[in-house]
């Protein structure tokens, strides 16, 4: 009887663990999710959504067959759609087949009359691959990361696109009827055991034995009662409440397996963030330096004023080709532009909107610092350089936000700060024409390099011109200030000064001359009449928030001459 019980229980475990290695061999979780579709409308570009690429977890590609060209590339959703504008694109949708349990993708046409573009080599793009014929691109789905893909923009996008999710290889649960049912296995073993223990002792102490074997005990007759069976006591309605036991153990831990759940069926996409961010990130940067710096260099080499304009605009523009005017007359001297410092990066402040046009601050350089202000005026421009400056020695530069956050961009009329751009330049000017005694030394700290270069060469004429009336001037131009908030409740202000100085004869007959620069550019050495010399200064400010003690501080500058004329002639 005990090895029918052991026999029993071991069969019962081993039931239980083959229910729950079943159910595990069925469960295994998949570790790759494709989702694919062949194009059936006509479109030059086609958009991936980011709530496509986030849809699973898991590192994510997206793959693209074409007849041709092969193009595509990431970029922020928001972006890629306001460099489509009003083209005509086809947007790819997620859609599950919980039946099946699959996933496919499906297009949605997007119609429009906008200019088709070629997209390669756009600055709004954060990756980008071209190809021919087929194409791969691994996406890391961040920051509102969706994906481009295009031909030439003008011939049909690639047809055949997959999204692939990697999920990582992971293993079923071990079900807990798979462990309950080896638990049982190895207690029917031990049951076995001791039956078989119990049995090899009786049979050796039979062997041992000696003497008369006792007579066999007369088994007595079972009389069946003529009435039927009498009413089952309780040790037999036990036995045969073991059997119902049994079963419902059976199929209680049966359910004990774990109820896998094909992530194909719940896809869940990333919310979208409830604020702006960073329009650039350091990979982008690097590339836009990069060509700046490029484009700058060969220019420079060359004196070549239009081939600026690729990579150059506003403030900077204009002072470079003041000093190539200024190179092309100086025989004498070679020219020595300032260099455009690609790296090292030392400060990344990108500003963080959805509209245009779009500023960044970076300061580069190791021994002497720069700062330079890029400006993007559209989605399908390039970033271009806006103003350049050289950081100021002995200065504090504020704490700003993280480059994965970046800047809120503000407008000059703002309430926020405790000065405006023009009232910067007011005060700045005062300060130059009259140093630590101007009433604005109260908002803006005199104590720079600059103001005391500049103030030192305006006394300097006013002592060597003695017989000549001078003034100075000193005015916000029409450029566009840049304006990004800091972390400190104030903002990082470049603006563009023009500063004019004005000699005059005091009397008829008397002449003013002039050396340097200013001589070049002139073509003489003076004038009867009198001269107007115009400069041009790049500078940027770190203004404190409206109510604050503190004063705004000039971080960086640079001047340059822009022209000089005679007066009256």
């Amino acid at each position: 009887m005990r090895f029918w019980i052991a026999l029993l229980v071991f069969v019962t475990g081993l039931v239980f663990s083959a229910v729950g290695f079943t159910n595990q061999l069925e469960n295994q979780p998949i570790s790759v999710i494709n989702a694919s579709a062949s194009l059936s409308k006509p479109a030059s570009y086609v958009l991936i959504p980011n709530a496509v690429l986030s849809a699973y977890e898991g590192e994510n590609s997206v793959f693209a067959i074409g007849d041709g060209t092969v193009f595509m590339a990431t970029g922020r959703e928001s972006d890629i759609v306001a460099w489509l504008g009003d083209s005509s694109y086809v947007e790819m949708r997620l859609s599950v087949n919980k039946t099946n349990q699959s996933a496919s993708l499906v297009e949605i046409e997007r119609p429009g009359t906008g200019e088709l573009e070629d997209p390669a080599g756009a600055d709004i793009w954060k990756t980008e691959i071209l190809s021919n014929g087929t194409a791969l691109l691994p996406v890391e789905v961040n920051n509102e990361v969706a994906v481009l893909m295009a031909s030439t923009g003008i011939e049909l996008a690639p047809r055949t696109v997959r999204v692939t999710w990697q999920l990582g290889a992971t293993e079923a649960p071990i079900a807990p009827i798979t462990l309950i049912g080896l638990g049982v296995m190895l207690v029917g073993a031990a049951l076995g055991l001791y039956a078989a223990f119990i049995y090899r002792k009786k049979f050796r102490s039979r062997r041992n034995t000696r003497g008369p074997r006792r007579p066999k005990h007369r088994r007595t007759r079972r009389v069946i009662s003529q009435a039927g069976n009498g009413p089952l006591t309780s040790r037999r309605s036990l036995r045969g409440m073991k059997y119902v036991g049994i079963a419902l153990s059976v199929g209680t831990l049966a359910g004990c397996v774990p109820d896998y759940q094909n992530p194909i069926i719940s896809p869940k996409p990333l919310e979208q963030p409830g604020v702006l961010t960073a329009t650039l990130d350091s990979s982008q940067l690097e590339r836009i330096l990069k060509e700046i710096s490029g484009v700058v260099a060969v220019a420079d080499a060359t004196l070549d004023r239009e081939s600026l304009e690729v990579r150059v605009t506003g403030p900077a523009l204009e002072i470079r080709r003041a000093a190539y005017a200024l190179a092309a007359k100086s025989t004498d001297s070679p020219f020595a532009p300032t260099k455009i410092l690609a790296g090292p990066v030392q400060l990344f402040l990108p500003g963080a909107t959805d509209t245009w046009p779009r500023n960044t601050i970076v300061v580069t350089g190791e021994n002497s610092l720069q700062v330079l202000v890029l400006r993007q005026e559209g989605p399908r421009d390039d970033y271009k350089l806006y103003q350049y400056s050289d950081l100021l020695p002995n200065i504090s530069f504020p704490e700003v936000p993280a480059e994965i956050v970046g800047a809120n961009a503000l407008k000059e009329d703002n309430k926020f700060l405790s000065m405006d751009p023009a009232s910067l330049v007011e005060g700045l000017g005062n300060l130059l024409n009259r140093g630590f005694e101007s009433p604005w030394a109260l908002l803006i700290d005199p104590d720079n390099q600059y103001v005391a270069d500049v103030s030192a060469v305006q006394l300097g004429l006013q002592e060597t011109l003695s017989n000549a009336n001078l003034s100075f001037e000193h005015k916000l131009s029409e450029s566009q200030p840049v304006i990004l908030a800091n972390s400190e409740g104030g903002a990082l202000v470049a603006v563009y000064m023009i500063d004019t100085y004005t000699i005059i004869p005091k009397e008829p007959g008397d002449a003013v001359s002039i050396t340097g620069e200013e001589a070049i550019l002139l073509g003489t050495g003076g004038s009867a009449t009198g001269i107007e010399t115009k400069y041009g200064a790049m500078l940027l400010f770190n203004v404190p928030a409206s109510g604050s003690d503190e004063r705004a501080t000039l971080l960086g500058a640079t001047q340059q001459l822009l022209s000089a004329i005679t007066l009256g002639g």
